[in-house]
This record gives structure tokens, sequence and C-alpha cells, in this order.
């Protein structure tokens, strides 16, 4: 199992999540099911670009770890997404706690790798997600 892949592709479909939540609380609209779907696949499956540089500087284990809290925080916002009785301030909660992951996540890639993110993709996502 490609740990790495699945860590850069956690943290994209994480992204894609708390992206289109921000898109849609201005208009006061749900997340898509299809948006949520399609985050859930692209979780699933490692992504091939920069896995390379992250399993050369980070420990399969700490790559699991990582892997594992970005799961967790996929699985909480998804449900969040999809319960109707939970208020607006506790999915913006979620959101936020999911953001925080992400930008956790990115820090410590960054910590290993001489202070830099070894794709484009991060690179966005590390802007995206106001990280610092």
């Amino acid at each position: 199992m490609d740990v790495a892949g699945l860590v850069v592709a956690g943290i994209s479909a994480l992204g894609t999540l708390v992206q289109a939540y921000y898109a849609r609380r201005d208009d006061q609209r749900q997340v898509k099911a299809s948006t949520i779907k399609k985050a859930k696949a692209r979780a699933s499956v490692p992504l091939k670009t920069g896995t390379k540089v992250l399993s050369q500087v980070i420990d399969d284990t700490l790559l699991k770890a990582m892997n594992a809290t970005l799961s967790r925080h996929q699985q909480a916002l998804v449900r969040a997404f999809e319960d109707q009785n939970i208020t607006e301030s506790q999915r913006a909660i979620k959101v936020e706690e999911a953001r925080a992951a992400i930008c956790q996540t990115l820090q410590q890639i960054k910590h290993f790798n001489n202070q830099t993110l070894p794709t484009r993709r991060l690179e966005k996502l590390w802007e995206s997600n106001r990280c610092h």
C-alpha cells in the first residue's frame, strides 16, 4: 500500500470538502452529495505526484498516523454535511477542525522536507486553507 500517496490524497480530499463548504455557505446551500462522493473516492486512491519525496523523508509509521488523522476528519466532516439535525455552528466547527488538520499535516510535511512542500497541489492547499 502506498501510504504516502494516501496521505496526499487524503489532504486533497479533505481540502475539497472544506472548499465546498465555504463555496456553498454564503448561499446557505448544502454541500452536494456528488462532491462528498468524489472526495471519498479521491481519499481512497493513492496519488502519485509528490509521494516519492514524502516516502523518502517521512517514516511509514508517521505517514500512517497522518493518514488516520485525515481519515477521521474526513469522516466527521461527511457526517456533519449529511446530518440534517446538526446546527450550522456545529458544522462550521467540524470544517474548521478539518482545515486545521490539513494545515497540521502540511506543516509536518514541511518540517521533514526542508520547509518546502513537494508539489504545487500541496502548496495551493497550504494557501487556500490559510496555513501559516
